[in-house]
């Protein structure tokens, strides 16, 4: 596994999640200090297990419930998967030597690398019309993002993530607990019923108030994150098909490409959806990037 330049966005995504969640814990302690150690052991614990052996059991069991390959997808795919497995050692030597290939029990046509050792392969992919030489360029894909660390930076902007979102809940819940506890302090300062009624109501509408803006302030950075982290995993998508076209499977990722396009649609890269949920590049996109690489590895070979 190695460091690429395309992980800063997750790096910078990471940041921008660690010091909402700080701001918002230091109100809680004593000193601002003291708010930099909780938050520190608040990330540290959480990812932290992440990268242990445990990352990749709850990925695998708990997270996605995947499955060792039965014995008839293993006599088909095995011999594929320790092919490419071969040669991506051979082009990146610190790939870990343990990765282990599960089934996910659906019918898409696709695969995933998660956690630091872990690829699976959807079902769909065995028991559709799937040549053996897409296959080995899909899995091609998949050593890559581990490859190049992509698995290791997204587990830290996903948790992080997670993180961020329990605190915004946990304020939120702490801040109508509060606004209940002022309105009702207000309340006593009138000696008429409907004066005390109007005190409470004032006060915890001015208290929810506070806490809506201080939400949509933190959602607008919140998407500033994921907008930074997309665009990365969007860069790791044409690193690893660079990576795939490097193993020499370049030209059946395209092949594959071409013969499914048709059921994928080409993303508006200026629209607020695609800026917030796009993980892939257009397949045209994609294409274009392959045999640029595919060129580029002859270019190498020849000189």
């Amino acid at each position: 596994m190695k460091f690429q330049v395309i992980n800063i966005g997750l790096i910078i995504s990471l940041l921008i999640n660690f010091i909402i969640s700080l701001v918002f814990i230091s109100l809680f302690t004593t000193d601002f200090a003291s708010g930099i150690g909780v938050t520190v052991l608040i990330f540290a614990c959480s990812i932290g297990v992440l990268y242990t052996p445990i990352g990749d059991w709850w990925y695998r069991r708990i997270a996605l419930n995947l499955r060792e390959p039965d014995e008839l997808e293993r006599r088909r795919i095995e011999p594929i998967y320790n092919e490419v497995y071969k040669r991506a050692l051979a082009a990146s030597p610190n790939l870990p030597k343990d990765i282990r290939l599960f089934i996910y029990d659906d019918d898409d046509i696709n695969a995933f690398a998660i956690g630091l050792k872990t690829i699976a392969v959807h079902r769909g992919m065995l028991v559709n019309n799937i040549y053996d030489s897409e296959i080995s360029a899909i899995l091609g894909h998949e050593f890559a993002h581990i490859a190049n660390g992509d698995t290791f930076c997204t587990i830290l902007a996903v948790q992080s993530n997670i993180i961020v979102s329990t605190i915004r809940t946990l304020f939120s819940f702490f801040m109508i607990i509060t606004a209940k506890i002022i309105g009702f302090g207000v309340s006593l300062a009138f000696e008429t019923e409907q004066g005390a009624k109007n005190g409470f109501t004032i006060a915890d509408a001015c208290v929810r108030g506070m806490n809506w803006l201080i939400d949509k302030f933190v959602l607008i950075l919140v998407s500033i994150s994921v907008m930074i982290a997309q665009y990365s995993r969007r860069q790791h998508e044409l690193a690893a098909d660079s990576f795939t076209a490097k193993l020499g499977y370049g030209q059946s990722m395209i092949h594959f490409f071409q013969r499914y396009m048709g059921s994928c649609s080409t993303s508006n890269k200026l629209s607020l959806s695609y800026l917030l949920y796009g993980t892939h590049p257009s397949m045209q996109v994609r294409i274009a990037n392959l045999q640029n690489s595919i060129n580029m590895n002859a270019i190498s070979m020849k000189s």
